[in-house]
């Protein structure tokens, strides 16, 4: 039985690291991840971590320090996945990512309102308990995501919906990825998405 557990564990990060590569141009050589280990890009690229993490390349809290002590244009693309949400203000965060940038960002965001989190909520087992210094600061649903990259990028070139809710790693990809595209409010946990940065949306203000 464990093994069987294990194999869908590594079936289910499988899944979802098809989904993040296959937002990543083919022009990328050099990533900075911030907020993540970049274990998932560095078999293939030149990937520099920045977290609060002992084992980052950079160490840096960004709950209290957000400019990057990092030049103009040092990476193809920057990496922001899993890491807005945890942040109380992303504007400066944001705006340096498209500093550091030469072509690309690339965004993930969760969705809070999975119908497993609607059922843990409704028997009284709710995600969000308390005061947690690293936890989610920010509560998005599918509409709410989409405003926020419109507001802060003015849009996206590519887009993925990740289907991760509770009780369906057996489920087939293909059915994951038709929940997840029809019925992303309820079916998508996480949302993926490319920014190519132009000159426009490099150098406008946040």
């Amino acid at each position: 039985m464990k093994n069987k557990l294990k194999k869908f564990k590594w079936k289910d990060l499988e899944y979802r690291n098809q989904k993040i590569m296959k937002l990543i141009p083919e022009d990328v050589k050099t990533i900075l991840d911030i907020g993540s280990k970049g274990d998932i890009f560095k078999r293939r690229y030149q990937t520099t971590t920045l977290d609060i993490i002992e084992e980052a390349d950079i160490k840096q809290d960004l709950n209290k320090i957000q400019k990057l002590n990092l030049k103009d244009n040092s990476f193809d693309i920057v990496v922001m996945n899993q890491i807005l949400e945890h942040l109380p203000y992303v504007e400066e965060i944001i705006k340096e990512a498209k500093r550091v940038s030469k072509k690309y960002i690339f965004v993930g965001l969760p969705n809070e309102l999975t119908y497993g989190f609607r059922i843990r909520f409704l028997i009284g087992n709710p995600a969000w308990k308390g005061y947690q210094p690293y936890f989610h600061k920010h509560f998005f649903t599918i509409e709410e995501i989409e405003k926020f990259m419109i507001n802060f990028f003015g849009g996206y070139k590519k887009k993925e919906y990740l289907f991760a809710c509770s009780g369906a790693k057996i489920f087939p990809r293909y059915i994951k990825d038709f929940c997840a595209n029809n019925f992303p409010s309820l079916c998508a946990k996480e949302v993926y998405y490319l920014i190519d940065l132009d000159k426009k949306n490099k150098n406008e203000k946040i």
